[in-house]
């Protein structure tokens, strides 16, 4: 396929099981707004979406199928026939896939489409087993293959038969005008605290993630309960999980001592993450598995809050050059103590400054420009 020089012609179709409270959804919106800046024909295929941030002017441009599930085999059929009707409809040439489900289900469509420039994104470290191997292996079977972290790309040469020079490295982009920490007062940060009921002088520690086993919610839990007497009296912990999820909140509440049990906040999701990092002292990614990339890392120093993670992976990549002090070992009581005690020492300094390493490493403007570069030269 010939590399194209401009993109007047250029009409794109991401491709992603649902748009909701995630860091690979938010870049999808991010890519959809991008290409209407640039006058560039662009949609996106999902199951459903039931995003805030969506407006309206953009429903217009999100196709979705209800009533049909991409991990399910009985649908198989009738999905690859509403994408092909859809490609003809729309005259797409661009395919961009973010998830395995439906780099499966559409591969043999897009491929005997000598038209359709096929892109693929790999967000995660996968591997497993033959027969997941396999499952996975059809994110990497894209004319080019995006990966959002040099650690991901590293896992998908080691694990899978890929060419290097099919792989794009493009770190996940942080919007730095939105995670603006000027946009936003002092009287707002104290009224959402107010509101969630934590003192001007106390700690508020999140887990900006949704919940799930491996986000490591739990392990966070038990390592703050174990906390010296002189930081569990200042620090409170905030959680998001759906207030209808009472069975995951029981459970992490029985991980809680008498001393520690009032300190947990419960929070929907929310959208408003800008908010978020500018209440919040110091936000956490307790991932048990390496993530790839793990955004929540260079969103909070965009907003200058202090980030500690798990020393693997995307955060790893992320915190290493910036400060190593914020990082600790995976399930270490007294390596996460001394990354806590330090971020506190960090925060009562008052002068932390992530901004600028994130201006320089991670903007989101980077991101999108080299995404088009990928868009415009894949073949």
């Amino acid at each position: 396929m010939s590399q194209r020089k401009n993109n007047k012609n250029l009409r794109v179709l991401q491709i992603v099981p649902q748009l909701k409270f995630g860091g690979v959804e938010r870049g999808v919106i991010d890519i959809l707004r991008f290409l209407n800046r640039r006058k560039i024909e662009n949609y996106i295929l999902c199951e459903n979406f039931n995003l805030d941030i969506i407006k309206s002017e953009e429903k217009k441009q999100i196709f979705t199928i209800n009533q049909y599930k991409f991990k399910n085999f009985f649908s198989f059929f009738k999905l690859n026939d509403d994408l092909k009707k859809l490609i003809d409809k729309k005259k797409i040439n661009l395919i961009h896939i973010s998830s395995r489900a439906p780099a499966f289900i559409f591969y043999n469509l897009i491929k005997k489409n000598e038209k359709i420039t096929y892109i693929t994104s790999c967000h995660n470290p996968y591997s497993g087993n033959s027969i997941k191997k396999f499952y996975n292996s059809f994110l990497c079977r894209g004319n080019k293959i995006i990966c959002n972290s040099k650690f991901t790309k590293k896992n998908l040469l080691a694990n899978y038969n890929i060419s290097e020079n099919k792989i794009a490295t493009i770190p996940r982009g942080v919007d730095i005008k939105y995670f603006n920490p000027s946009l936003l007062t002092l009287k707002s940060r104290e009224a959402f605290r107010d509101k969630l009921g934590v003192l001007k002088s106390e700690i508020l520690i999140i887990i900006p993630s949704r919940f799930s086993n491996w986000k490591g919610h739990s392990q966070l839990i038990l390592f703050l309960v174990n906390q010296p007497k002189s930081i569990l009296q200042r620090i409170k912990l905030l959680i998001f999980l759906n207030k209808n999820n009472k069975i995951d909140k029981e459970s992490l509440l029985k991980l809680c001592n008498e001393k520690f049990y009032n300190k947990i906040i419960f929070n929907n999701p929310t959208h408003d993450m800008r908010l978020i990092y500018h209440c919040s002292d110091i936000i956490v990614n307790n991932s048990s598995k390496p993530e790839g990339f793990g955004r929540t890392i260079s969103e909070s120093l965009a907003m200058n809050k202090i980030p500690i993670g798990v020393n693997h992976g995307g955060v790893k990549e992320q915190l290493y050059p910036f400060d190593k002090k914020l990082l600790y070992k995976l399930n270490d009581q007294l390596s996460f103590n001394k990354a806590l005690k330090y971020a506190i020492h960090l925060r009562e300094k008052n002068n932390f400054n992530g901004r600028d390493y994130v201006l320089k490493n991670y903007s989101l403007n980077t991101m999108l420009n080299s995404t088009l570069e990928v868009y415009l030269n894949g073949s």
